[in-house]
């Protein structure tokens, strides 16, 4: 065995730019494959199971992202004028999507006493806004930005403290939180608020009362009423499709490691016909020969593999440090893990191997008696 590995390594060094090149263009392919698949996993660990709330949210009828949504005091009051038993509570909430020190985030403004009840906020460390200028952040978004309590966060010109990390129960975006009276006088209020929230009694059917204020024709000729969790499942859908592709197209990525293998070890077979046909005039069977081609295979795939994850691992190091990626405010936490990366390694040296035995059928057509004469 050692012995043939000697002699395969020998082998591509007798060749080593064109093993070079091989090495290089099979580690463009291994860099692909463990990008897309840290991506999935990624994209996994982003969606939270979606909860089951009393709350409604109106947004204007054209409205496809909230931000675009503009509504005022009176489309919460027609609602509530609507089905009174019903709505127990109705209240505003400007939405934005910000650049914030280098991440782009969402920052929400809400009634302070709806943080804690409608919206499901749950207080992690410090305390509730008390005072001007005043935020509580998400778990998650200040582990990447981090921030801590009492770190000062410019918001659109004015610095901002924070006094309080939450994590959110009832949605799975993270986001900065503010008071709604600072956010009306962050933002101004020339192009009214984005959410309009209704929060139902307990005994409320949901969609039932979602079905009666959408049928309204005050309602329906300007706005749209969704059901809180409704917007959640289509942001997980929107997830899972995310996670399916990236991994469907990390293991098709692989897949080119085959065709890699097959041009390599063909002209391999094309170059040395003569000297393979020595080899079997001086007693190397056919499954030698193949052993040889697979173990050659094999130190490429590891050499590339070996090189696409040290060029990734620290692609992902500097991302990390300097600009962490997000998907819809909520950072991604990518890196290379051990299963991932045992995964892709039992994946290529089958892959491999499927590119040598696709080609090695070729050394049956070396007719050595011919070779010789």
């Amino acid at each position: 065995m050692l012995a043939l590995g000697y002699f395969t390594f020998k082998d591509l060094m007798h060749d080593r730019w064109r093993s070079l090149l091989t090495i290089i263009s099979l580690a463009v392919v291994v860099a692909g494959y463990l990008l897309l698949a840290s991506l999935s996993r990624a994209f996994l660990t982003v969606g939270k199971q979606s909860q089951v709330t009393n709350n409604l949210v109106i947004l204007s009828a054209d409205a496809i992202d909230p931000m675009e949504s503009s509504l005022d005091e009176k489309s919460l009051q027609t609602a509530r004028e609507i089905d009174p038993d019903q709505i127990q509570r109705a209240f505003p909430t400007l939405f934005r999507h910000m650049n914030i020190e280098g991440h782009i985030l969402q920052v929400r403004a809400v009634p302070l006493e709806e943080m804690p009840t409608s919206m499901g906020l749950i207080l992690l460390d410090g305390h509730w806004p008390s005072g001007p200028q005043q935020i509580v952040v998400d778990e998650e978004i200040a582990r990447a930005a981090a921030w801590k309590i009492g770190s000062t966060v410019n918001i659109y010109g004015p610095d901002f403290q924070v006094t309080g990390l939450v994590r959110a129960t009832e949605s799975n975006l993270g986001a900065i939180w503010m008071t709604y009276p600072e956010g009306q006088s962050l933002f101004g209020m020339q192009h009214g608020f984005q959410v309009g929230y209704l929060a139902l009694v307990p005994s409320a059917d949901p969609e039932s009362v979602r079905a009666l204020l959408q049928a309204n024709p005050s309602i329906s000729a300007h706005y749209t009423v969704y059901l809180e969790n409704a917007v959640s499942d289509a942001y997980n859908q929107v997830n899972h499709n995310l996670v399916t592709l990236s991994s469907v197209m990390a293991i098709v990525s692989l897949l080119a490691i085959t065709f890699g293998i097959y041009n390599s070890t063909g002209l391999s077979l094309t170059e040395r016909s003569y000297e393979i046909s020595l080899l079997r005039v001086i007693g190397f069977t056919q499954g030698k020969l193949r052993g040889f081609l697979f173990t050659r295979a094999l130190l490429l795939t590891m050499a590339a593999y070996s090189l696409g994850w040290v060029v990734v691992d620290i692609y992902y190091y500097y991302r990390n440090l300097h600009s962490p990626m997000g998907f819809s405010e909520v950072p991604l936490n990518i890196s290379l893990t051990s299963s991932t990366s045992l995964l892709g390694l039992g994946l290529a040296i089958v892959f491999a191997f499927l590119g040598v035995w696709l080609t090695s059928g070729r050394i049956t057509t070396l007719n050595p008696t011919a070779e010789s004469d």
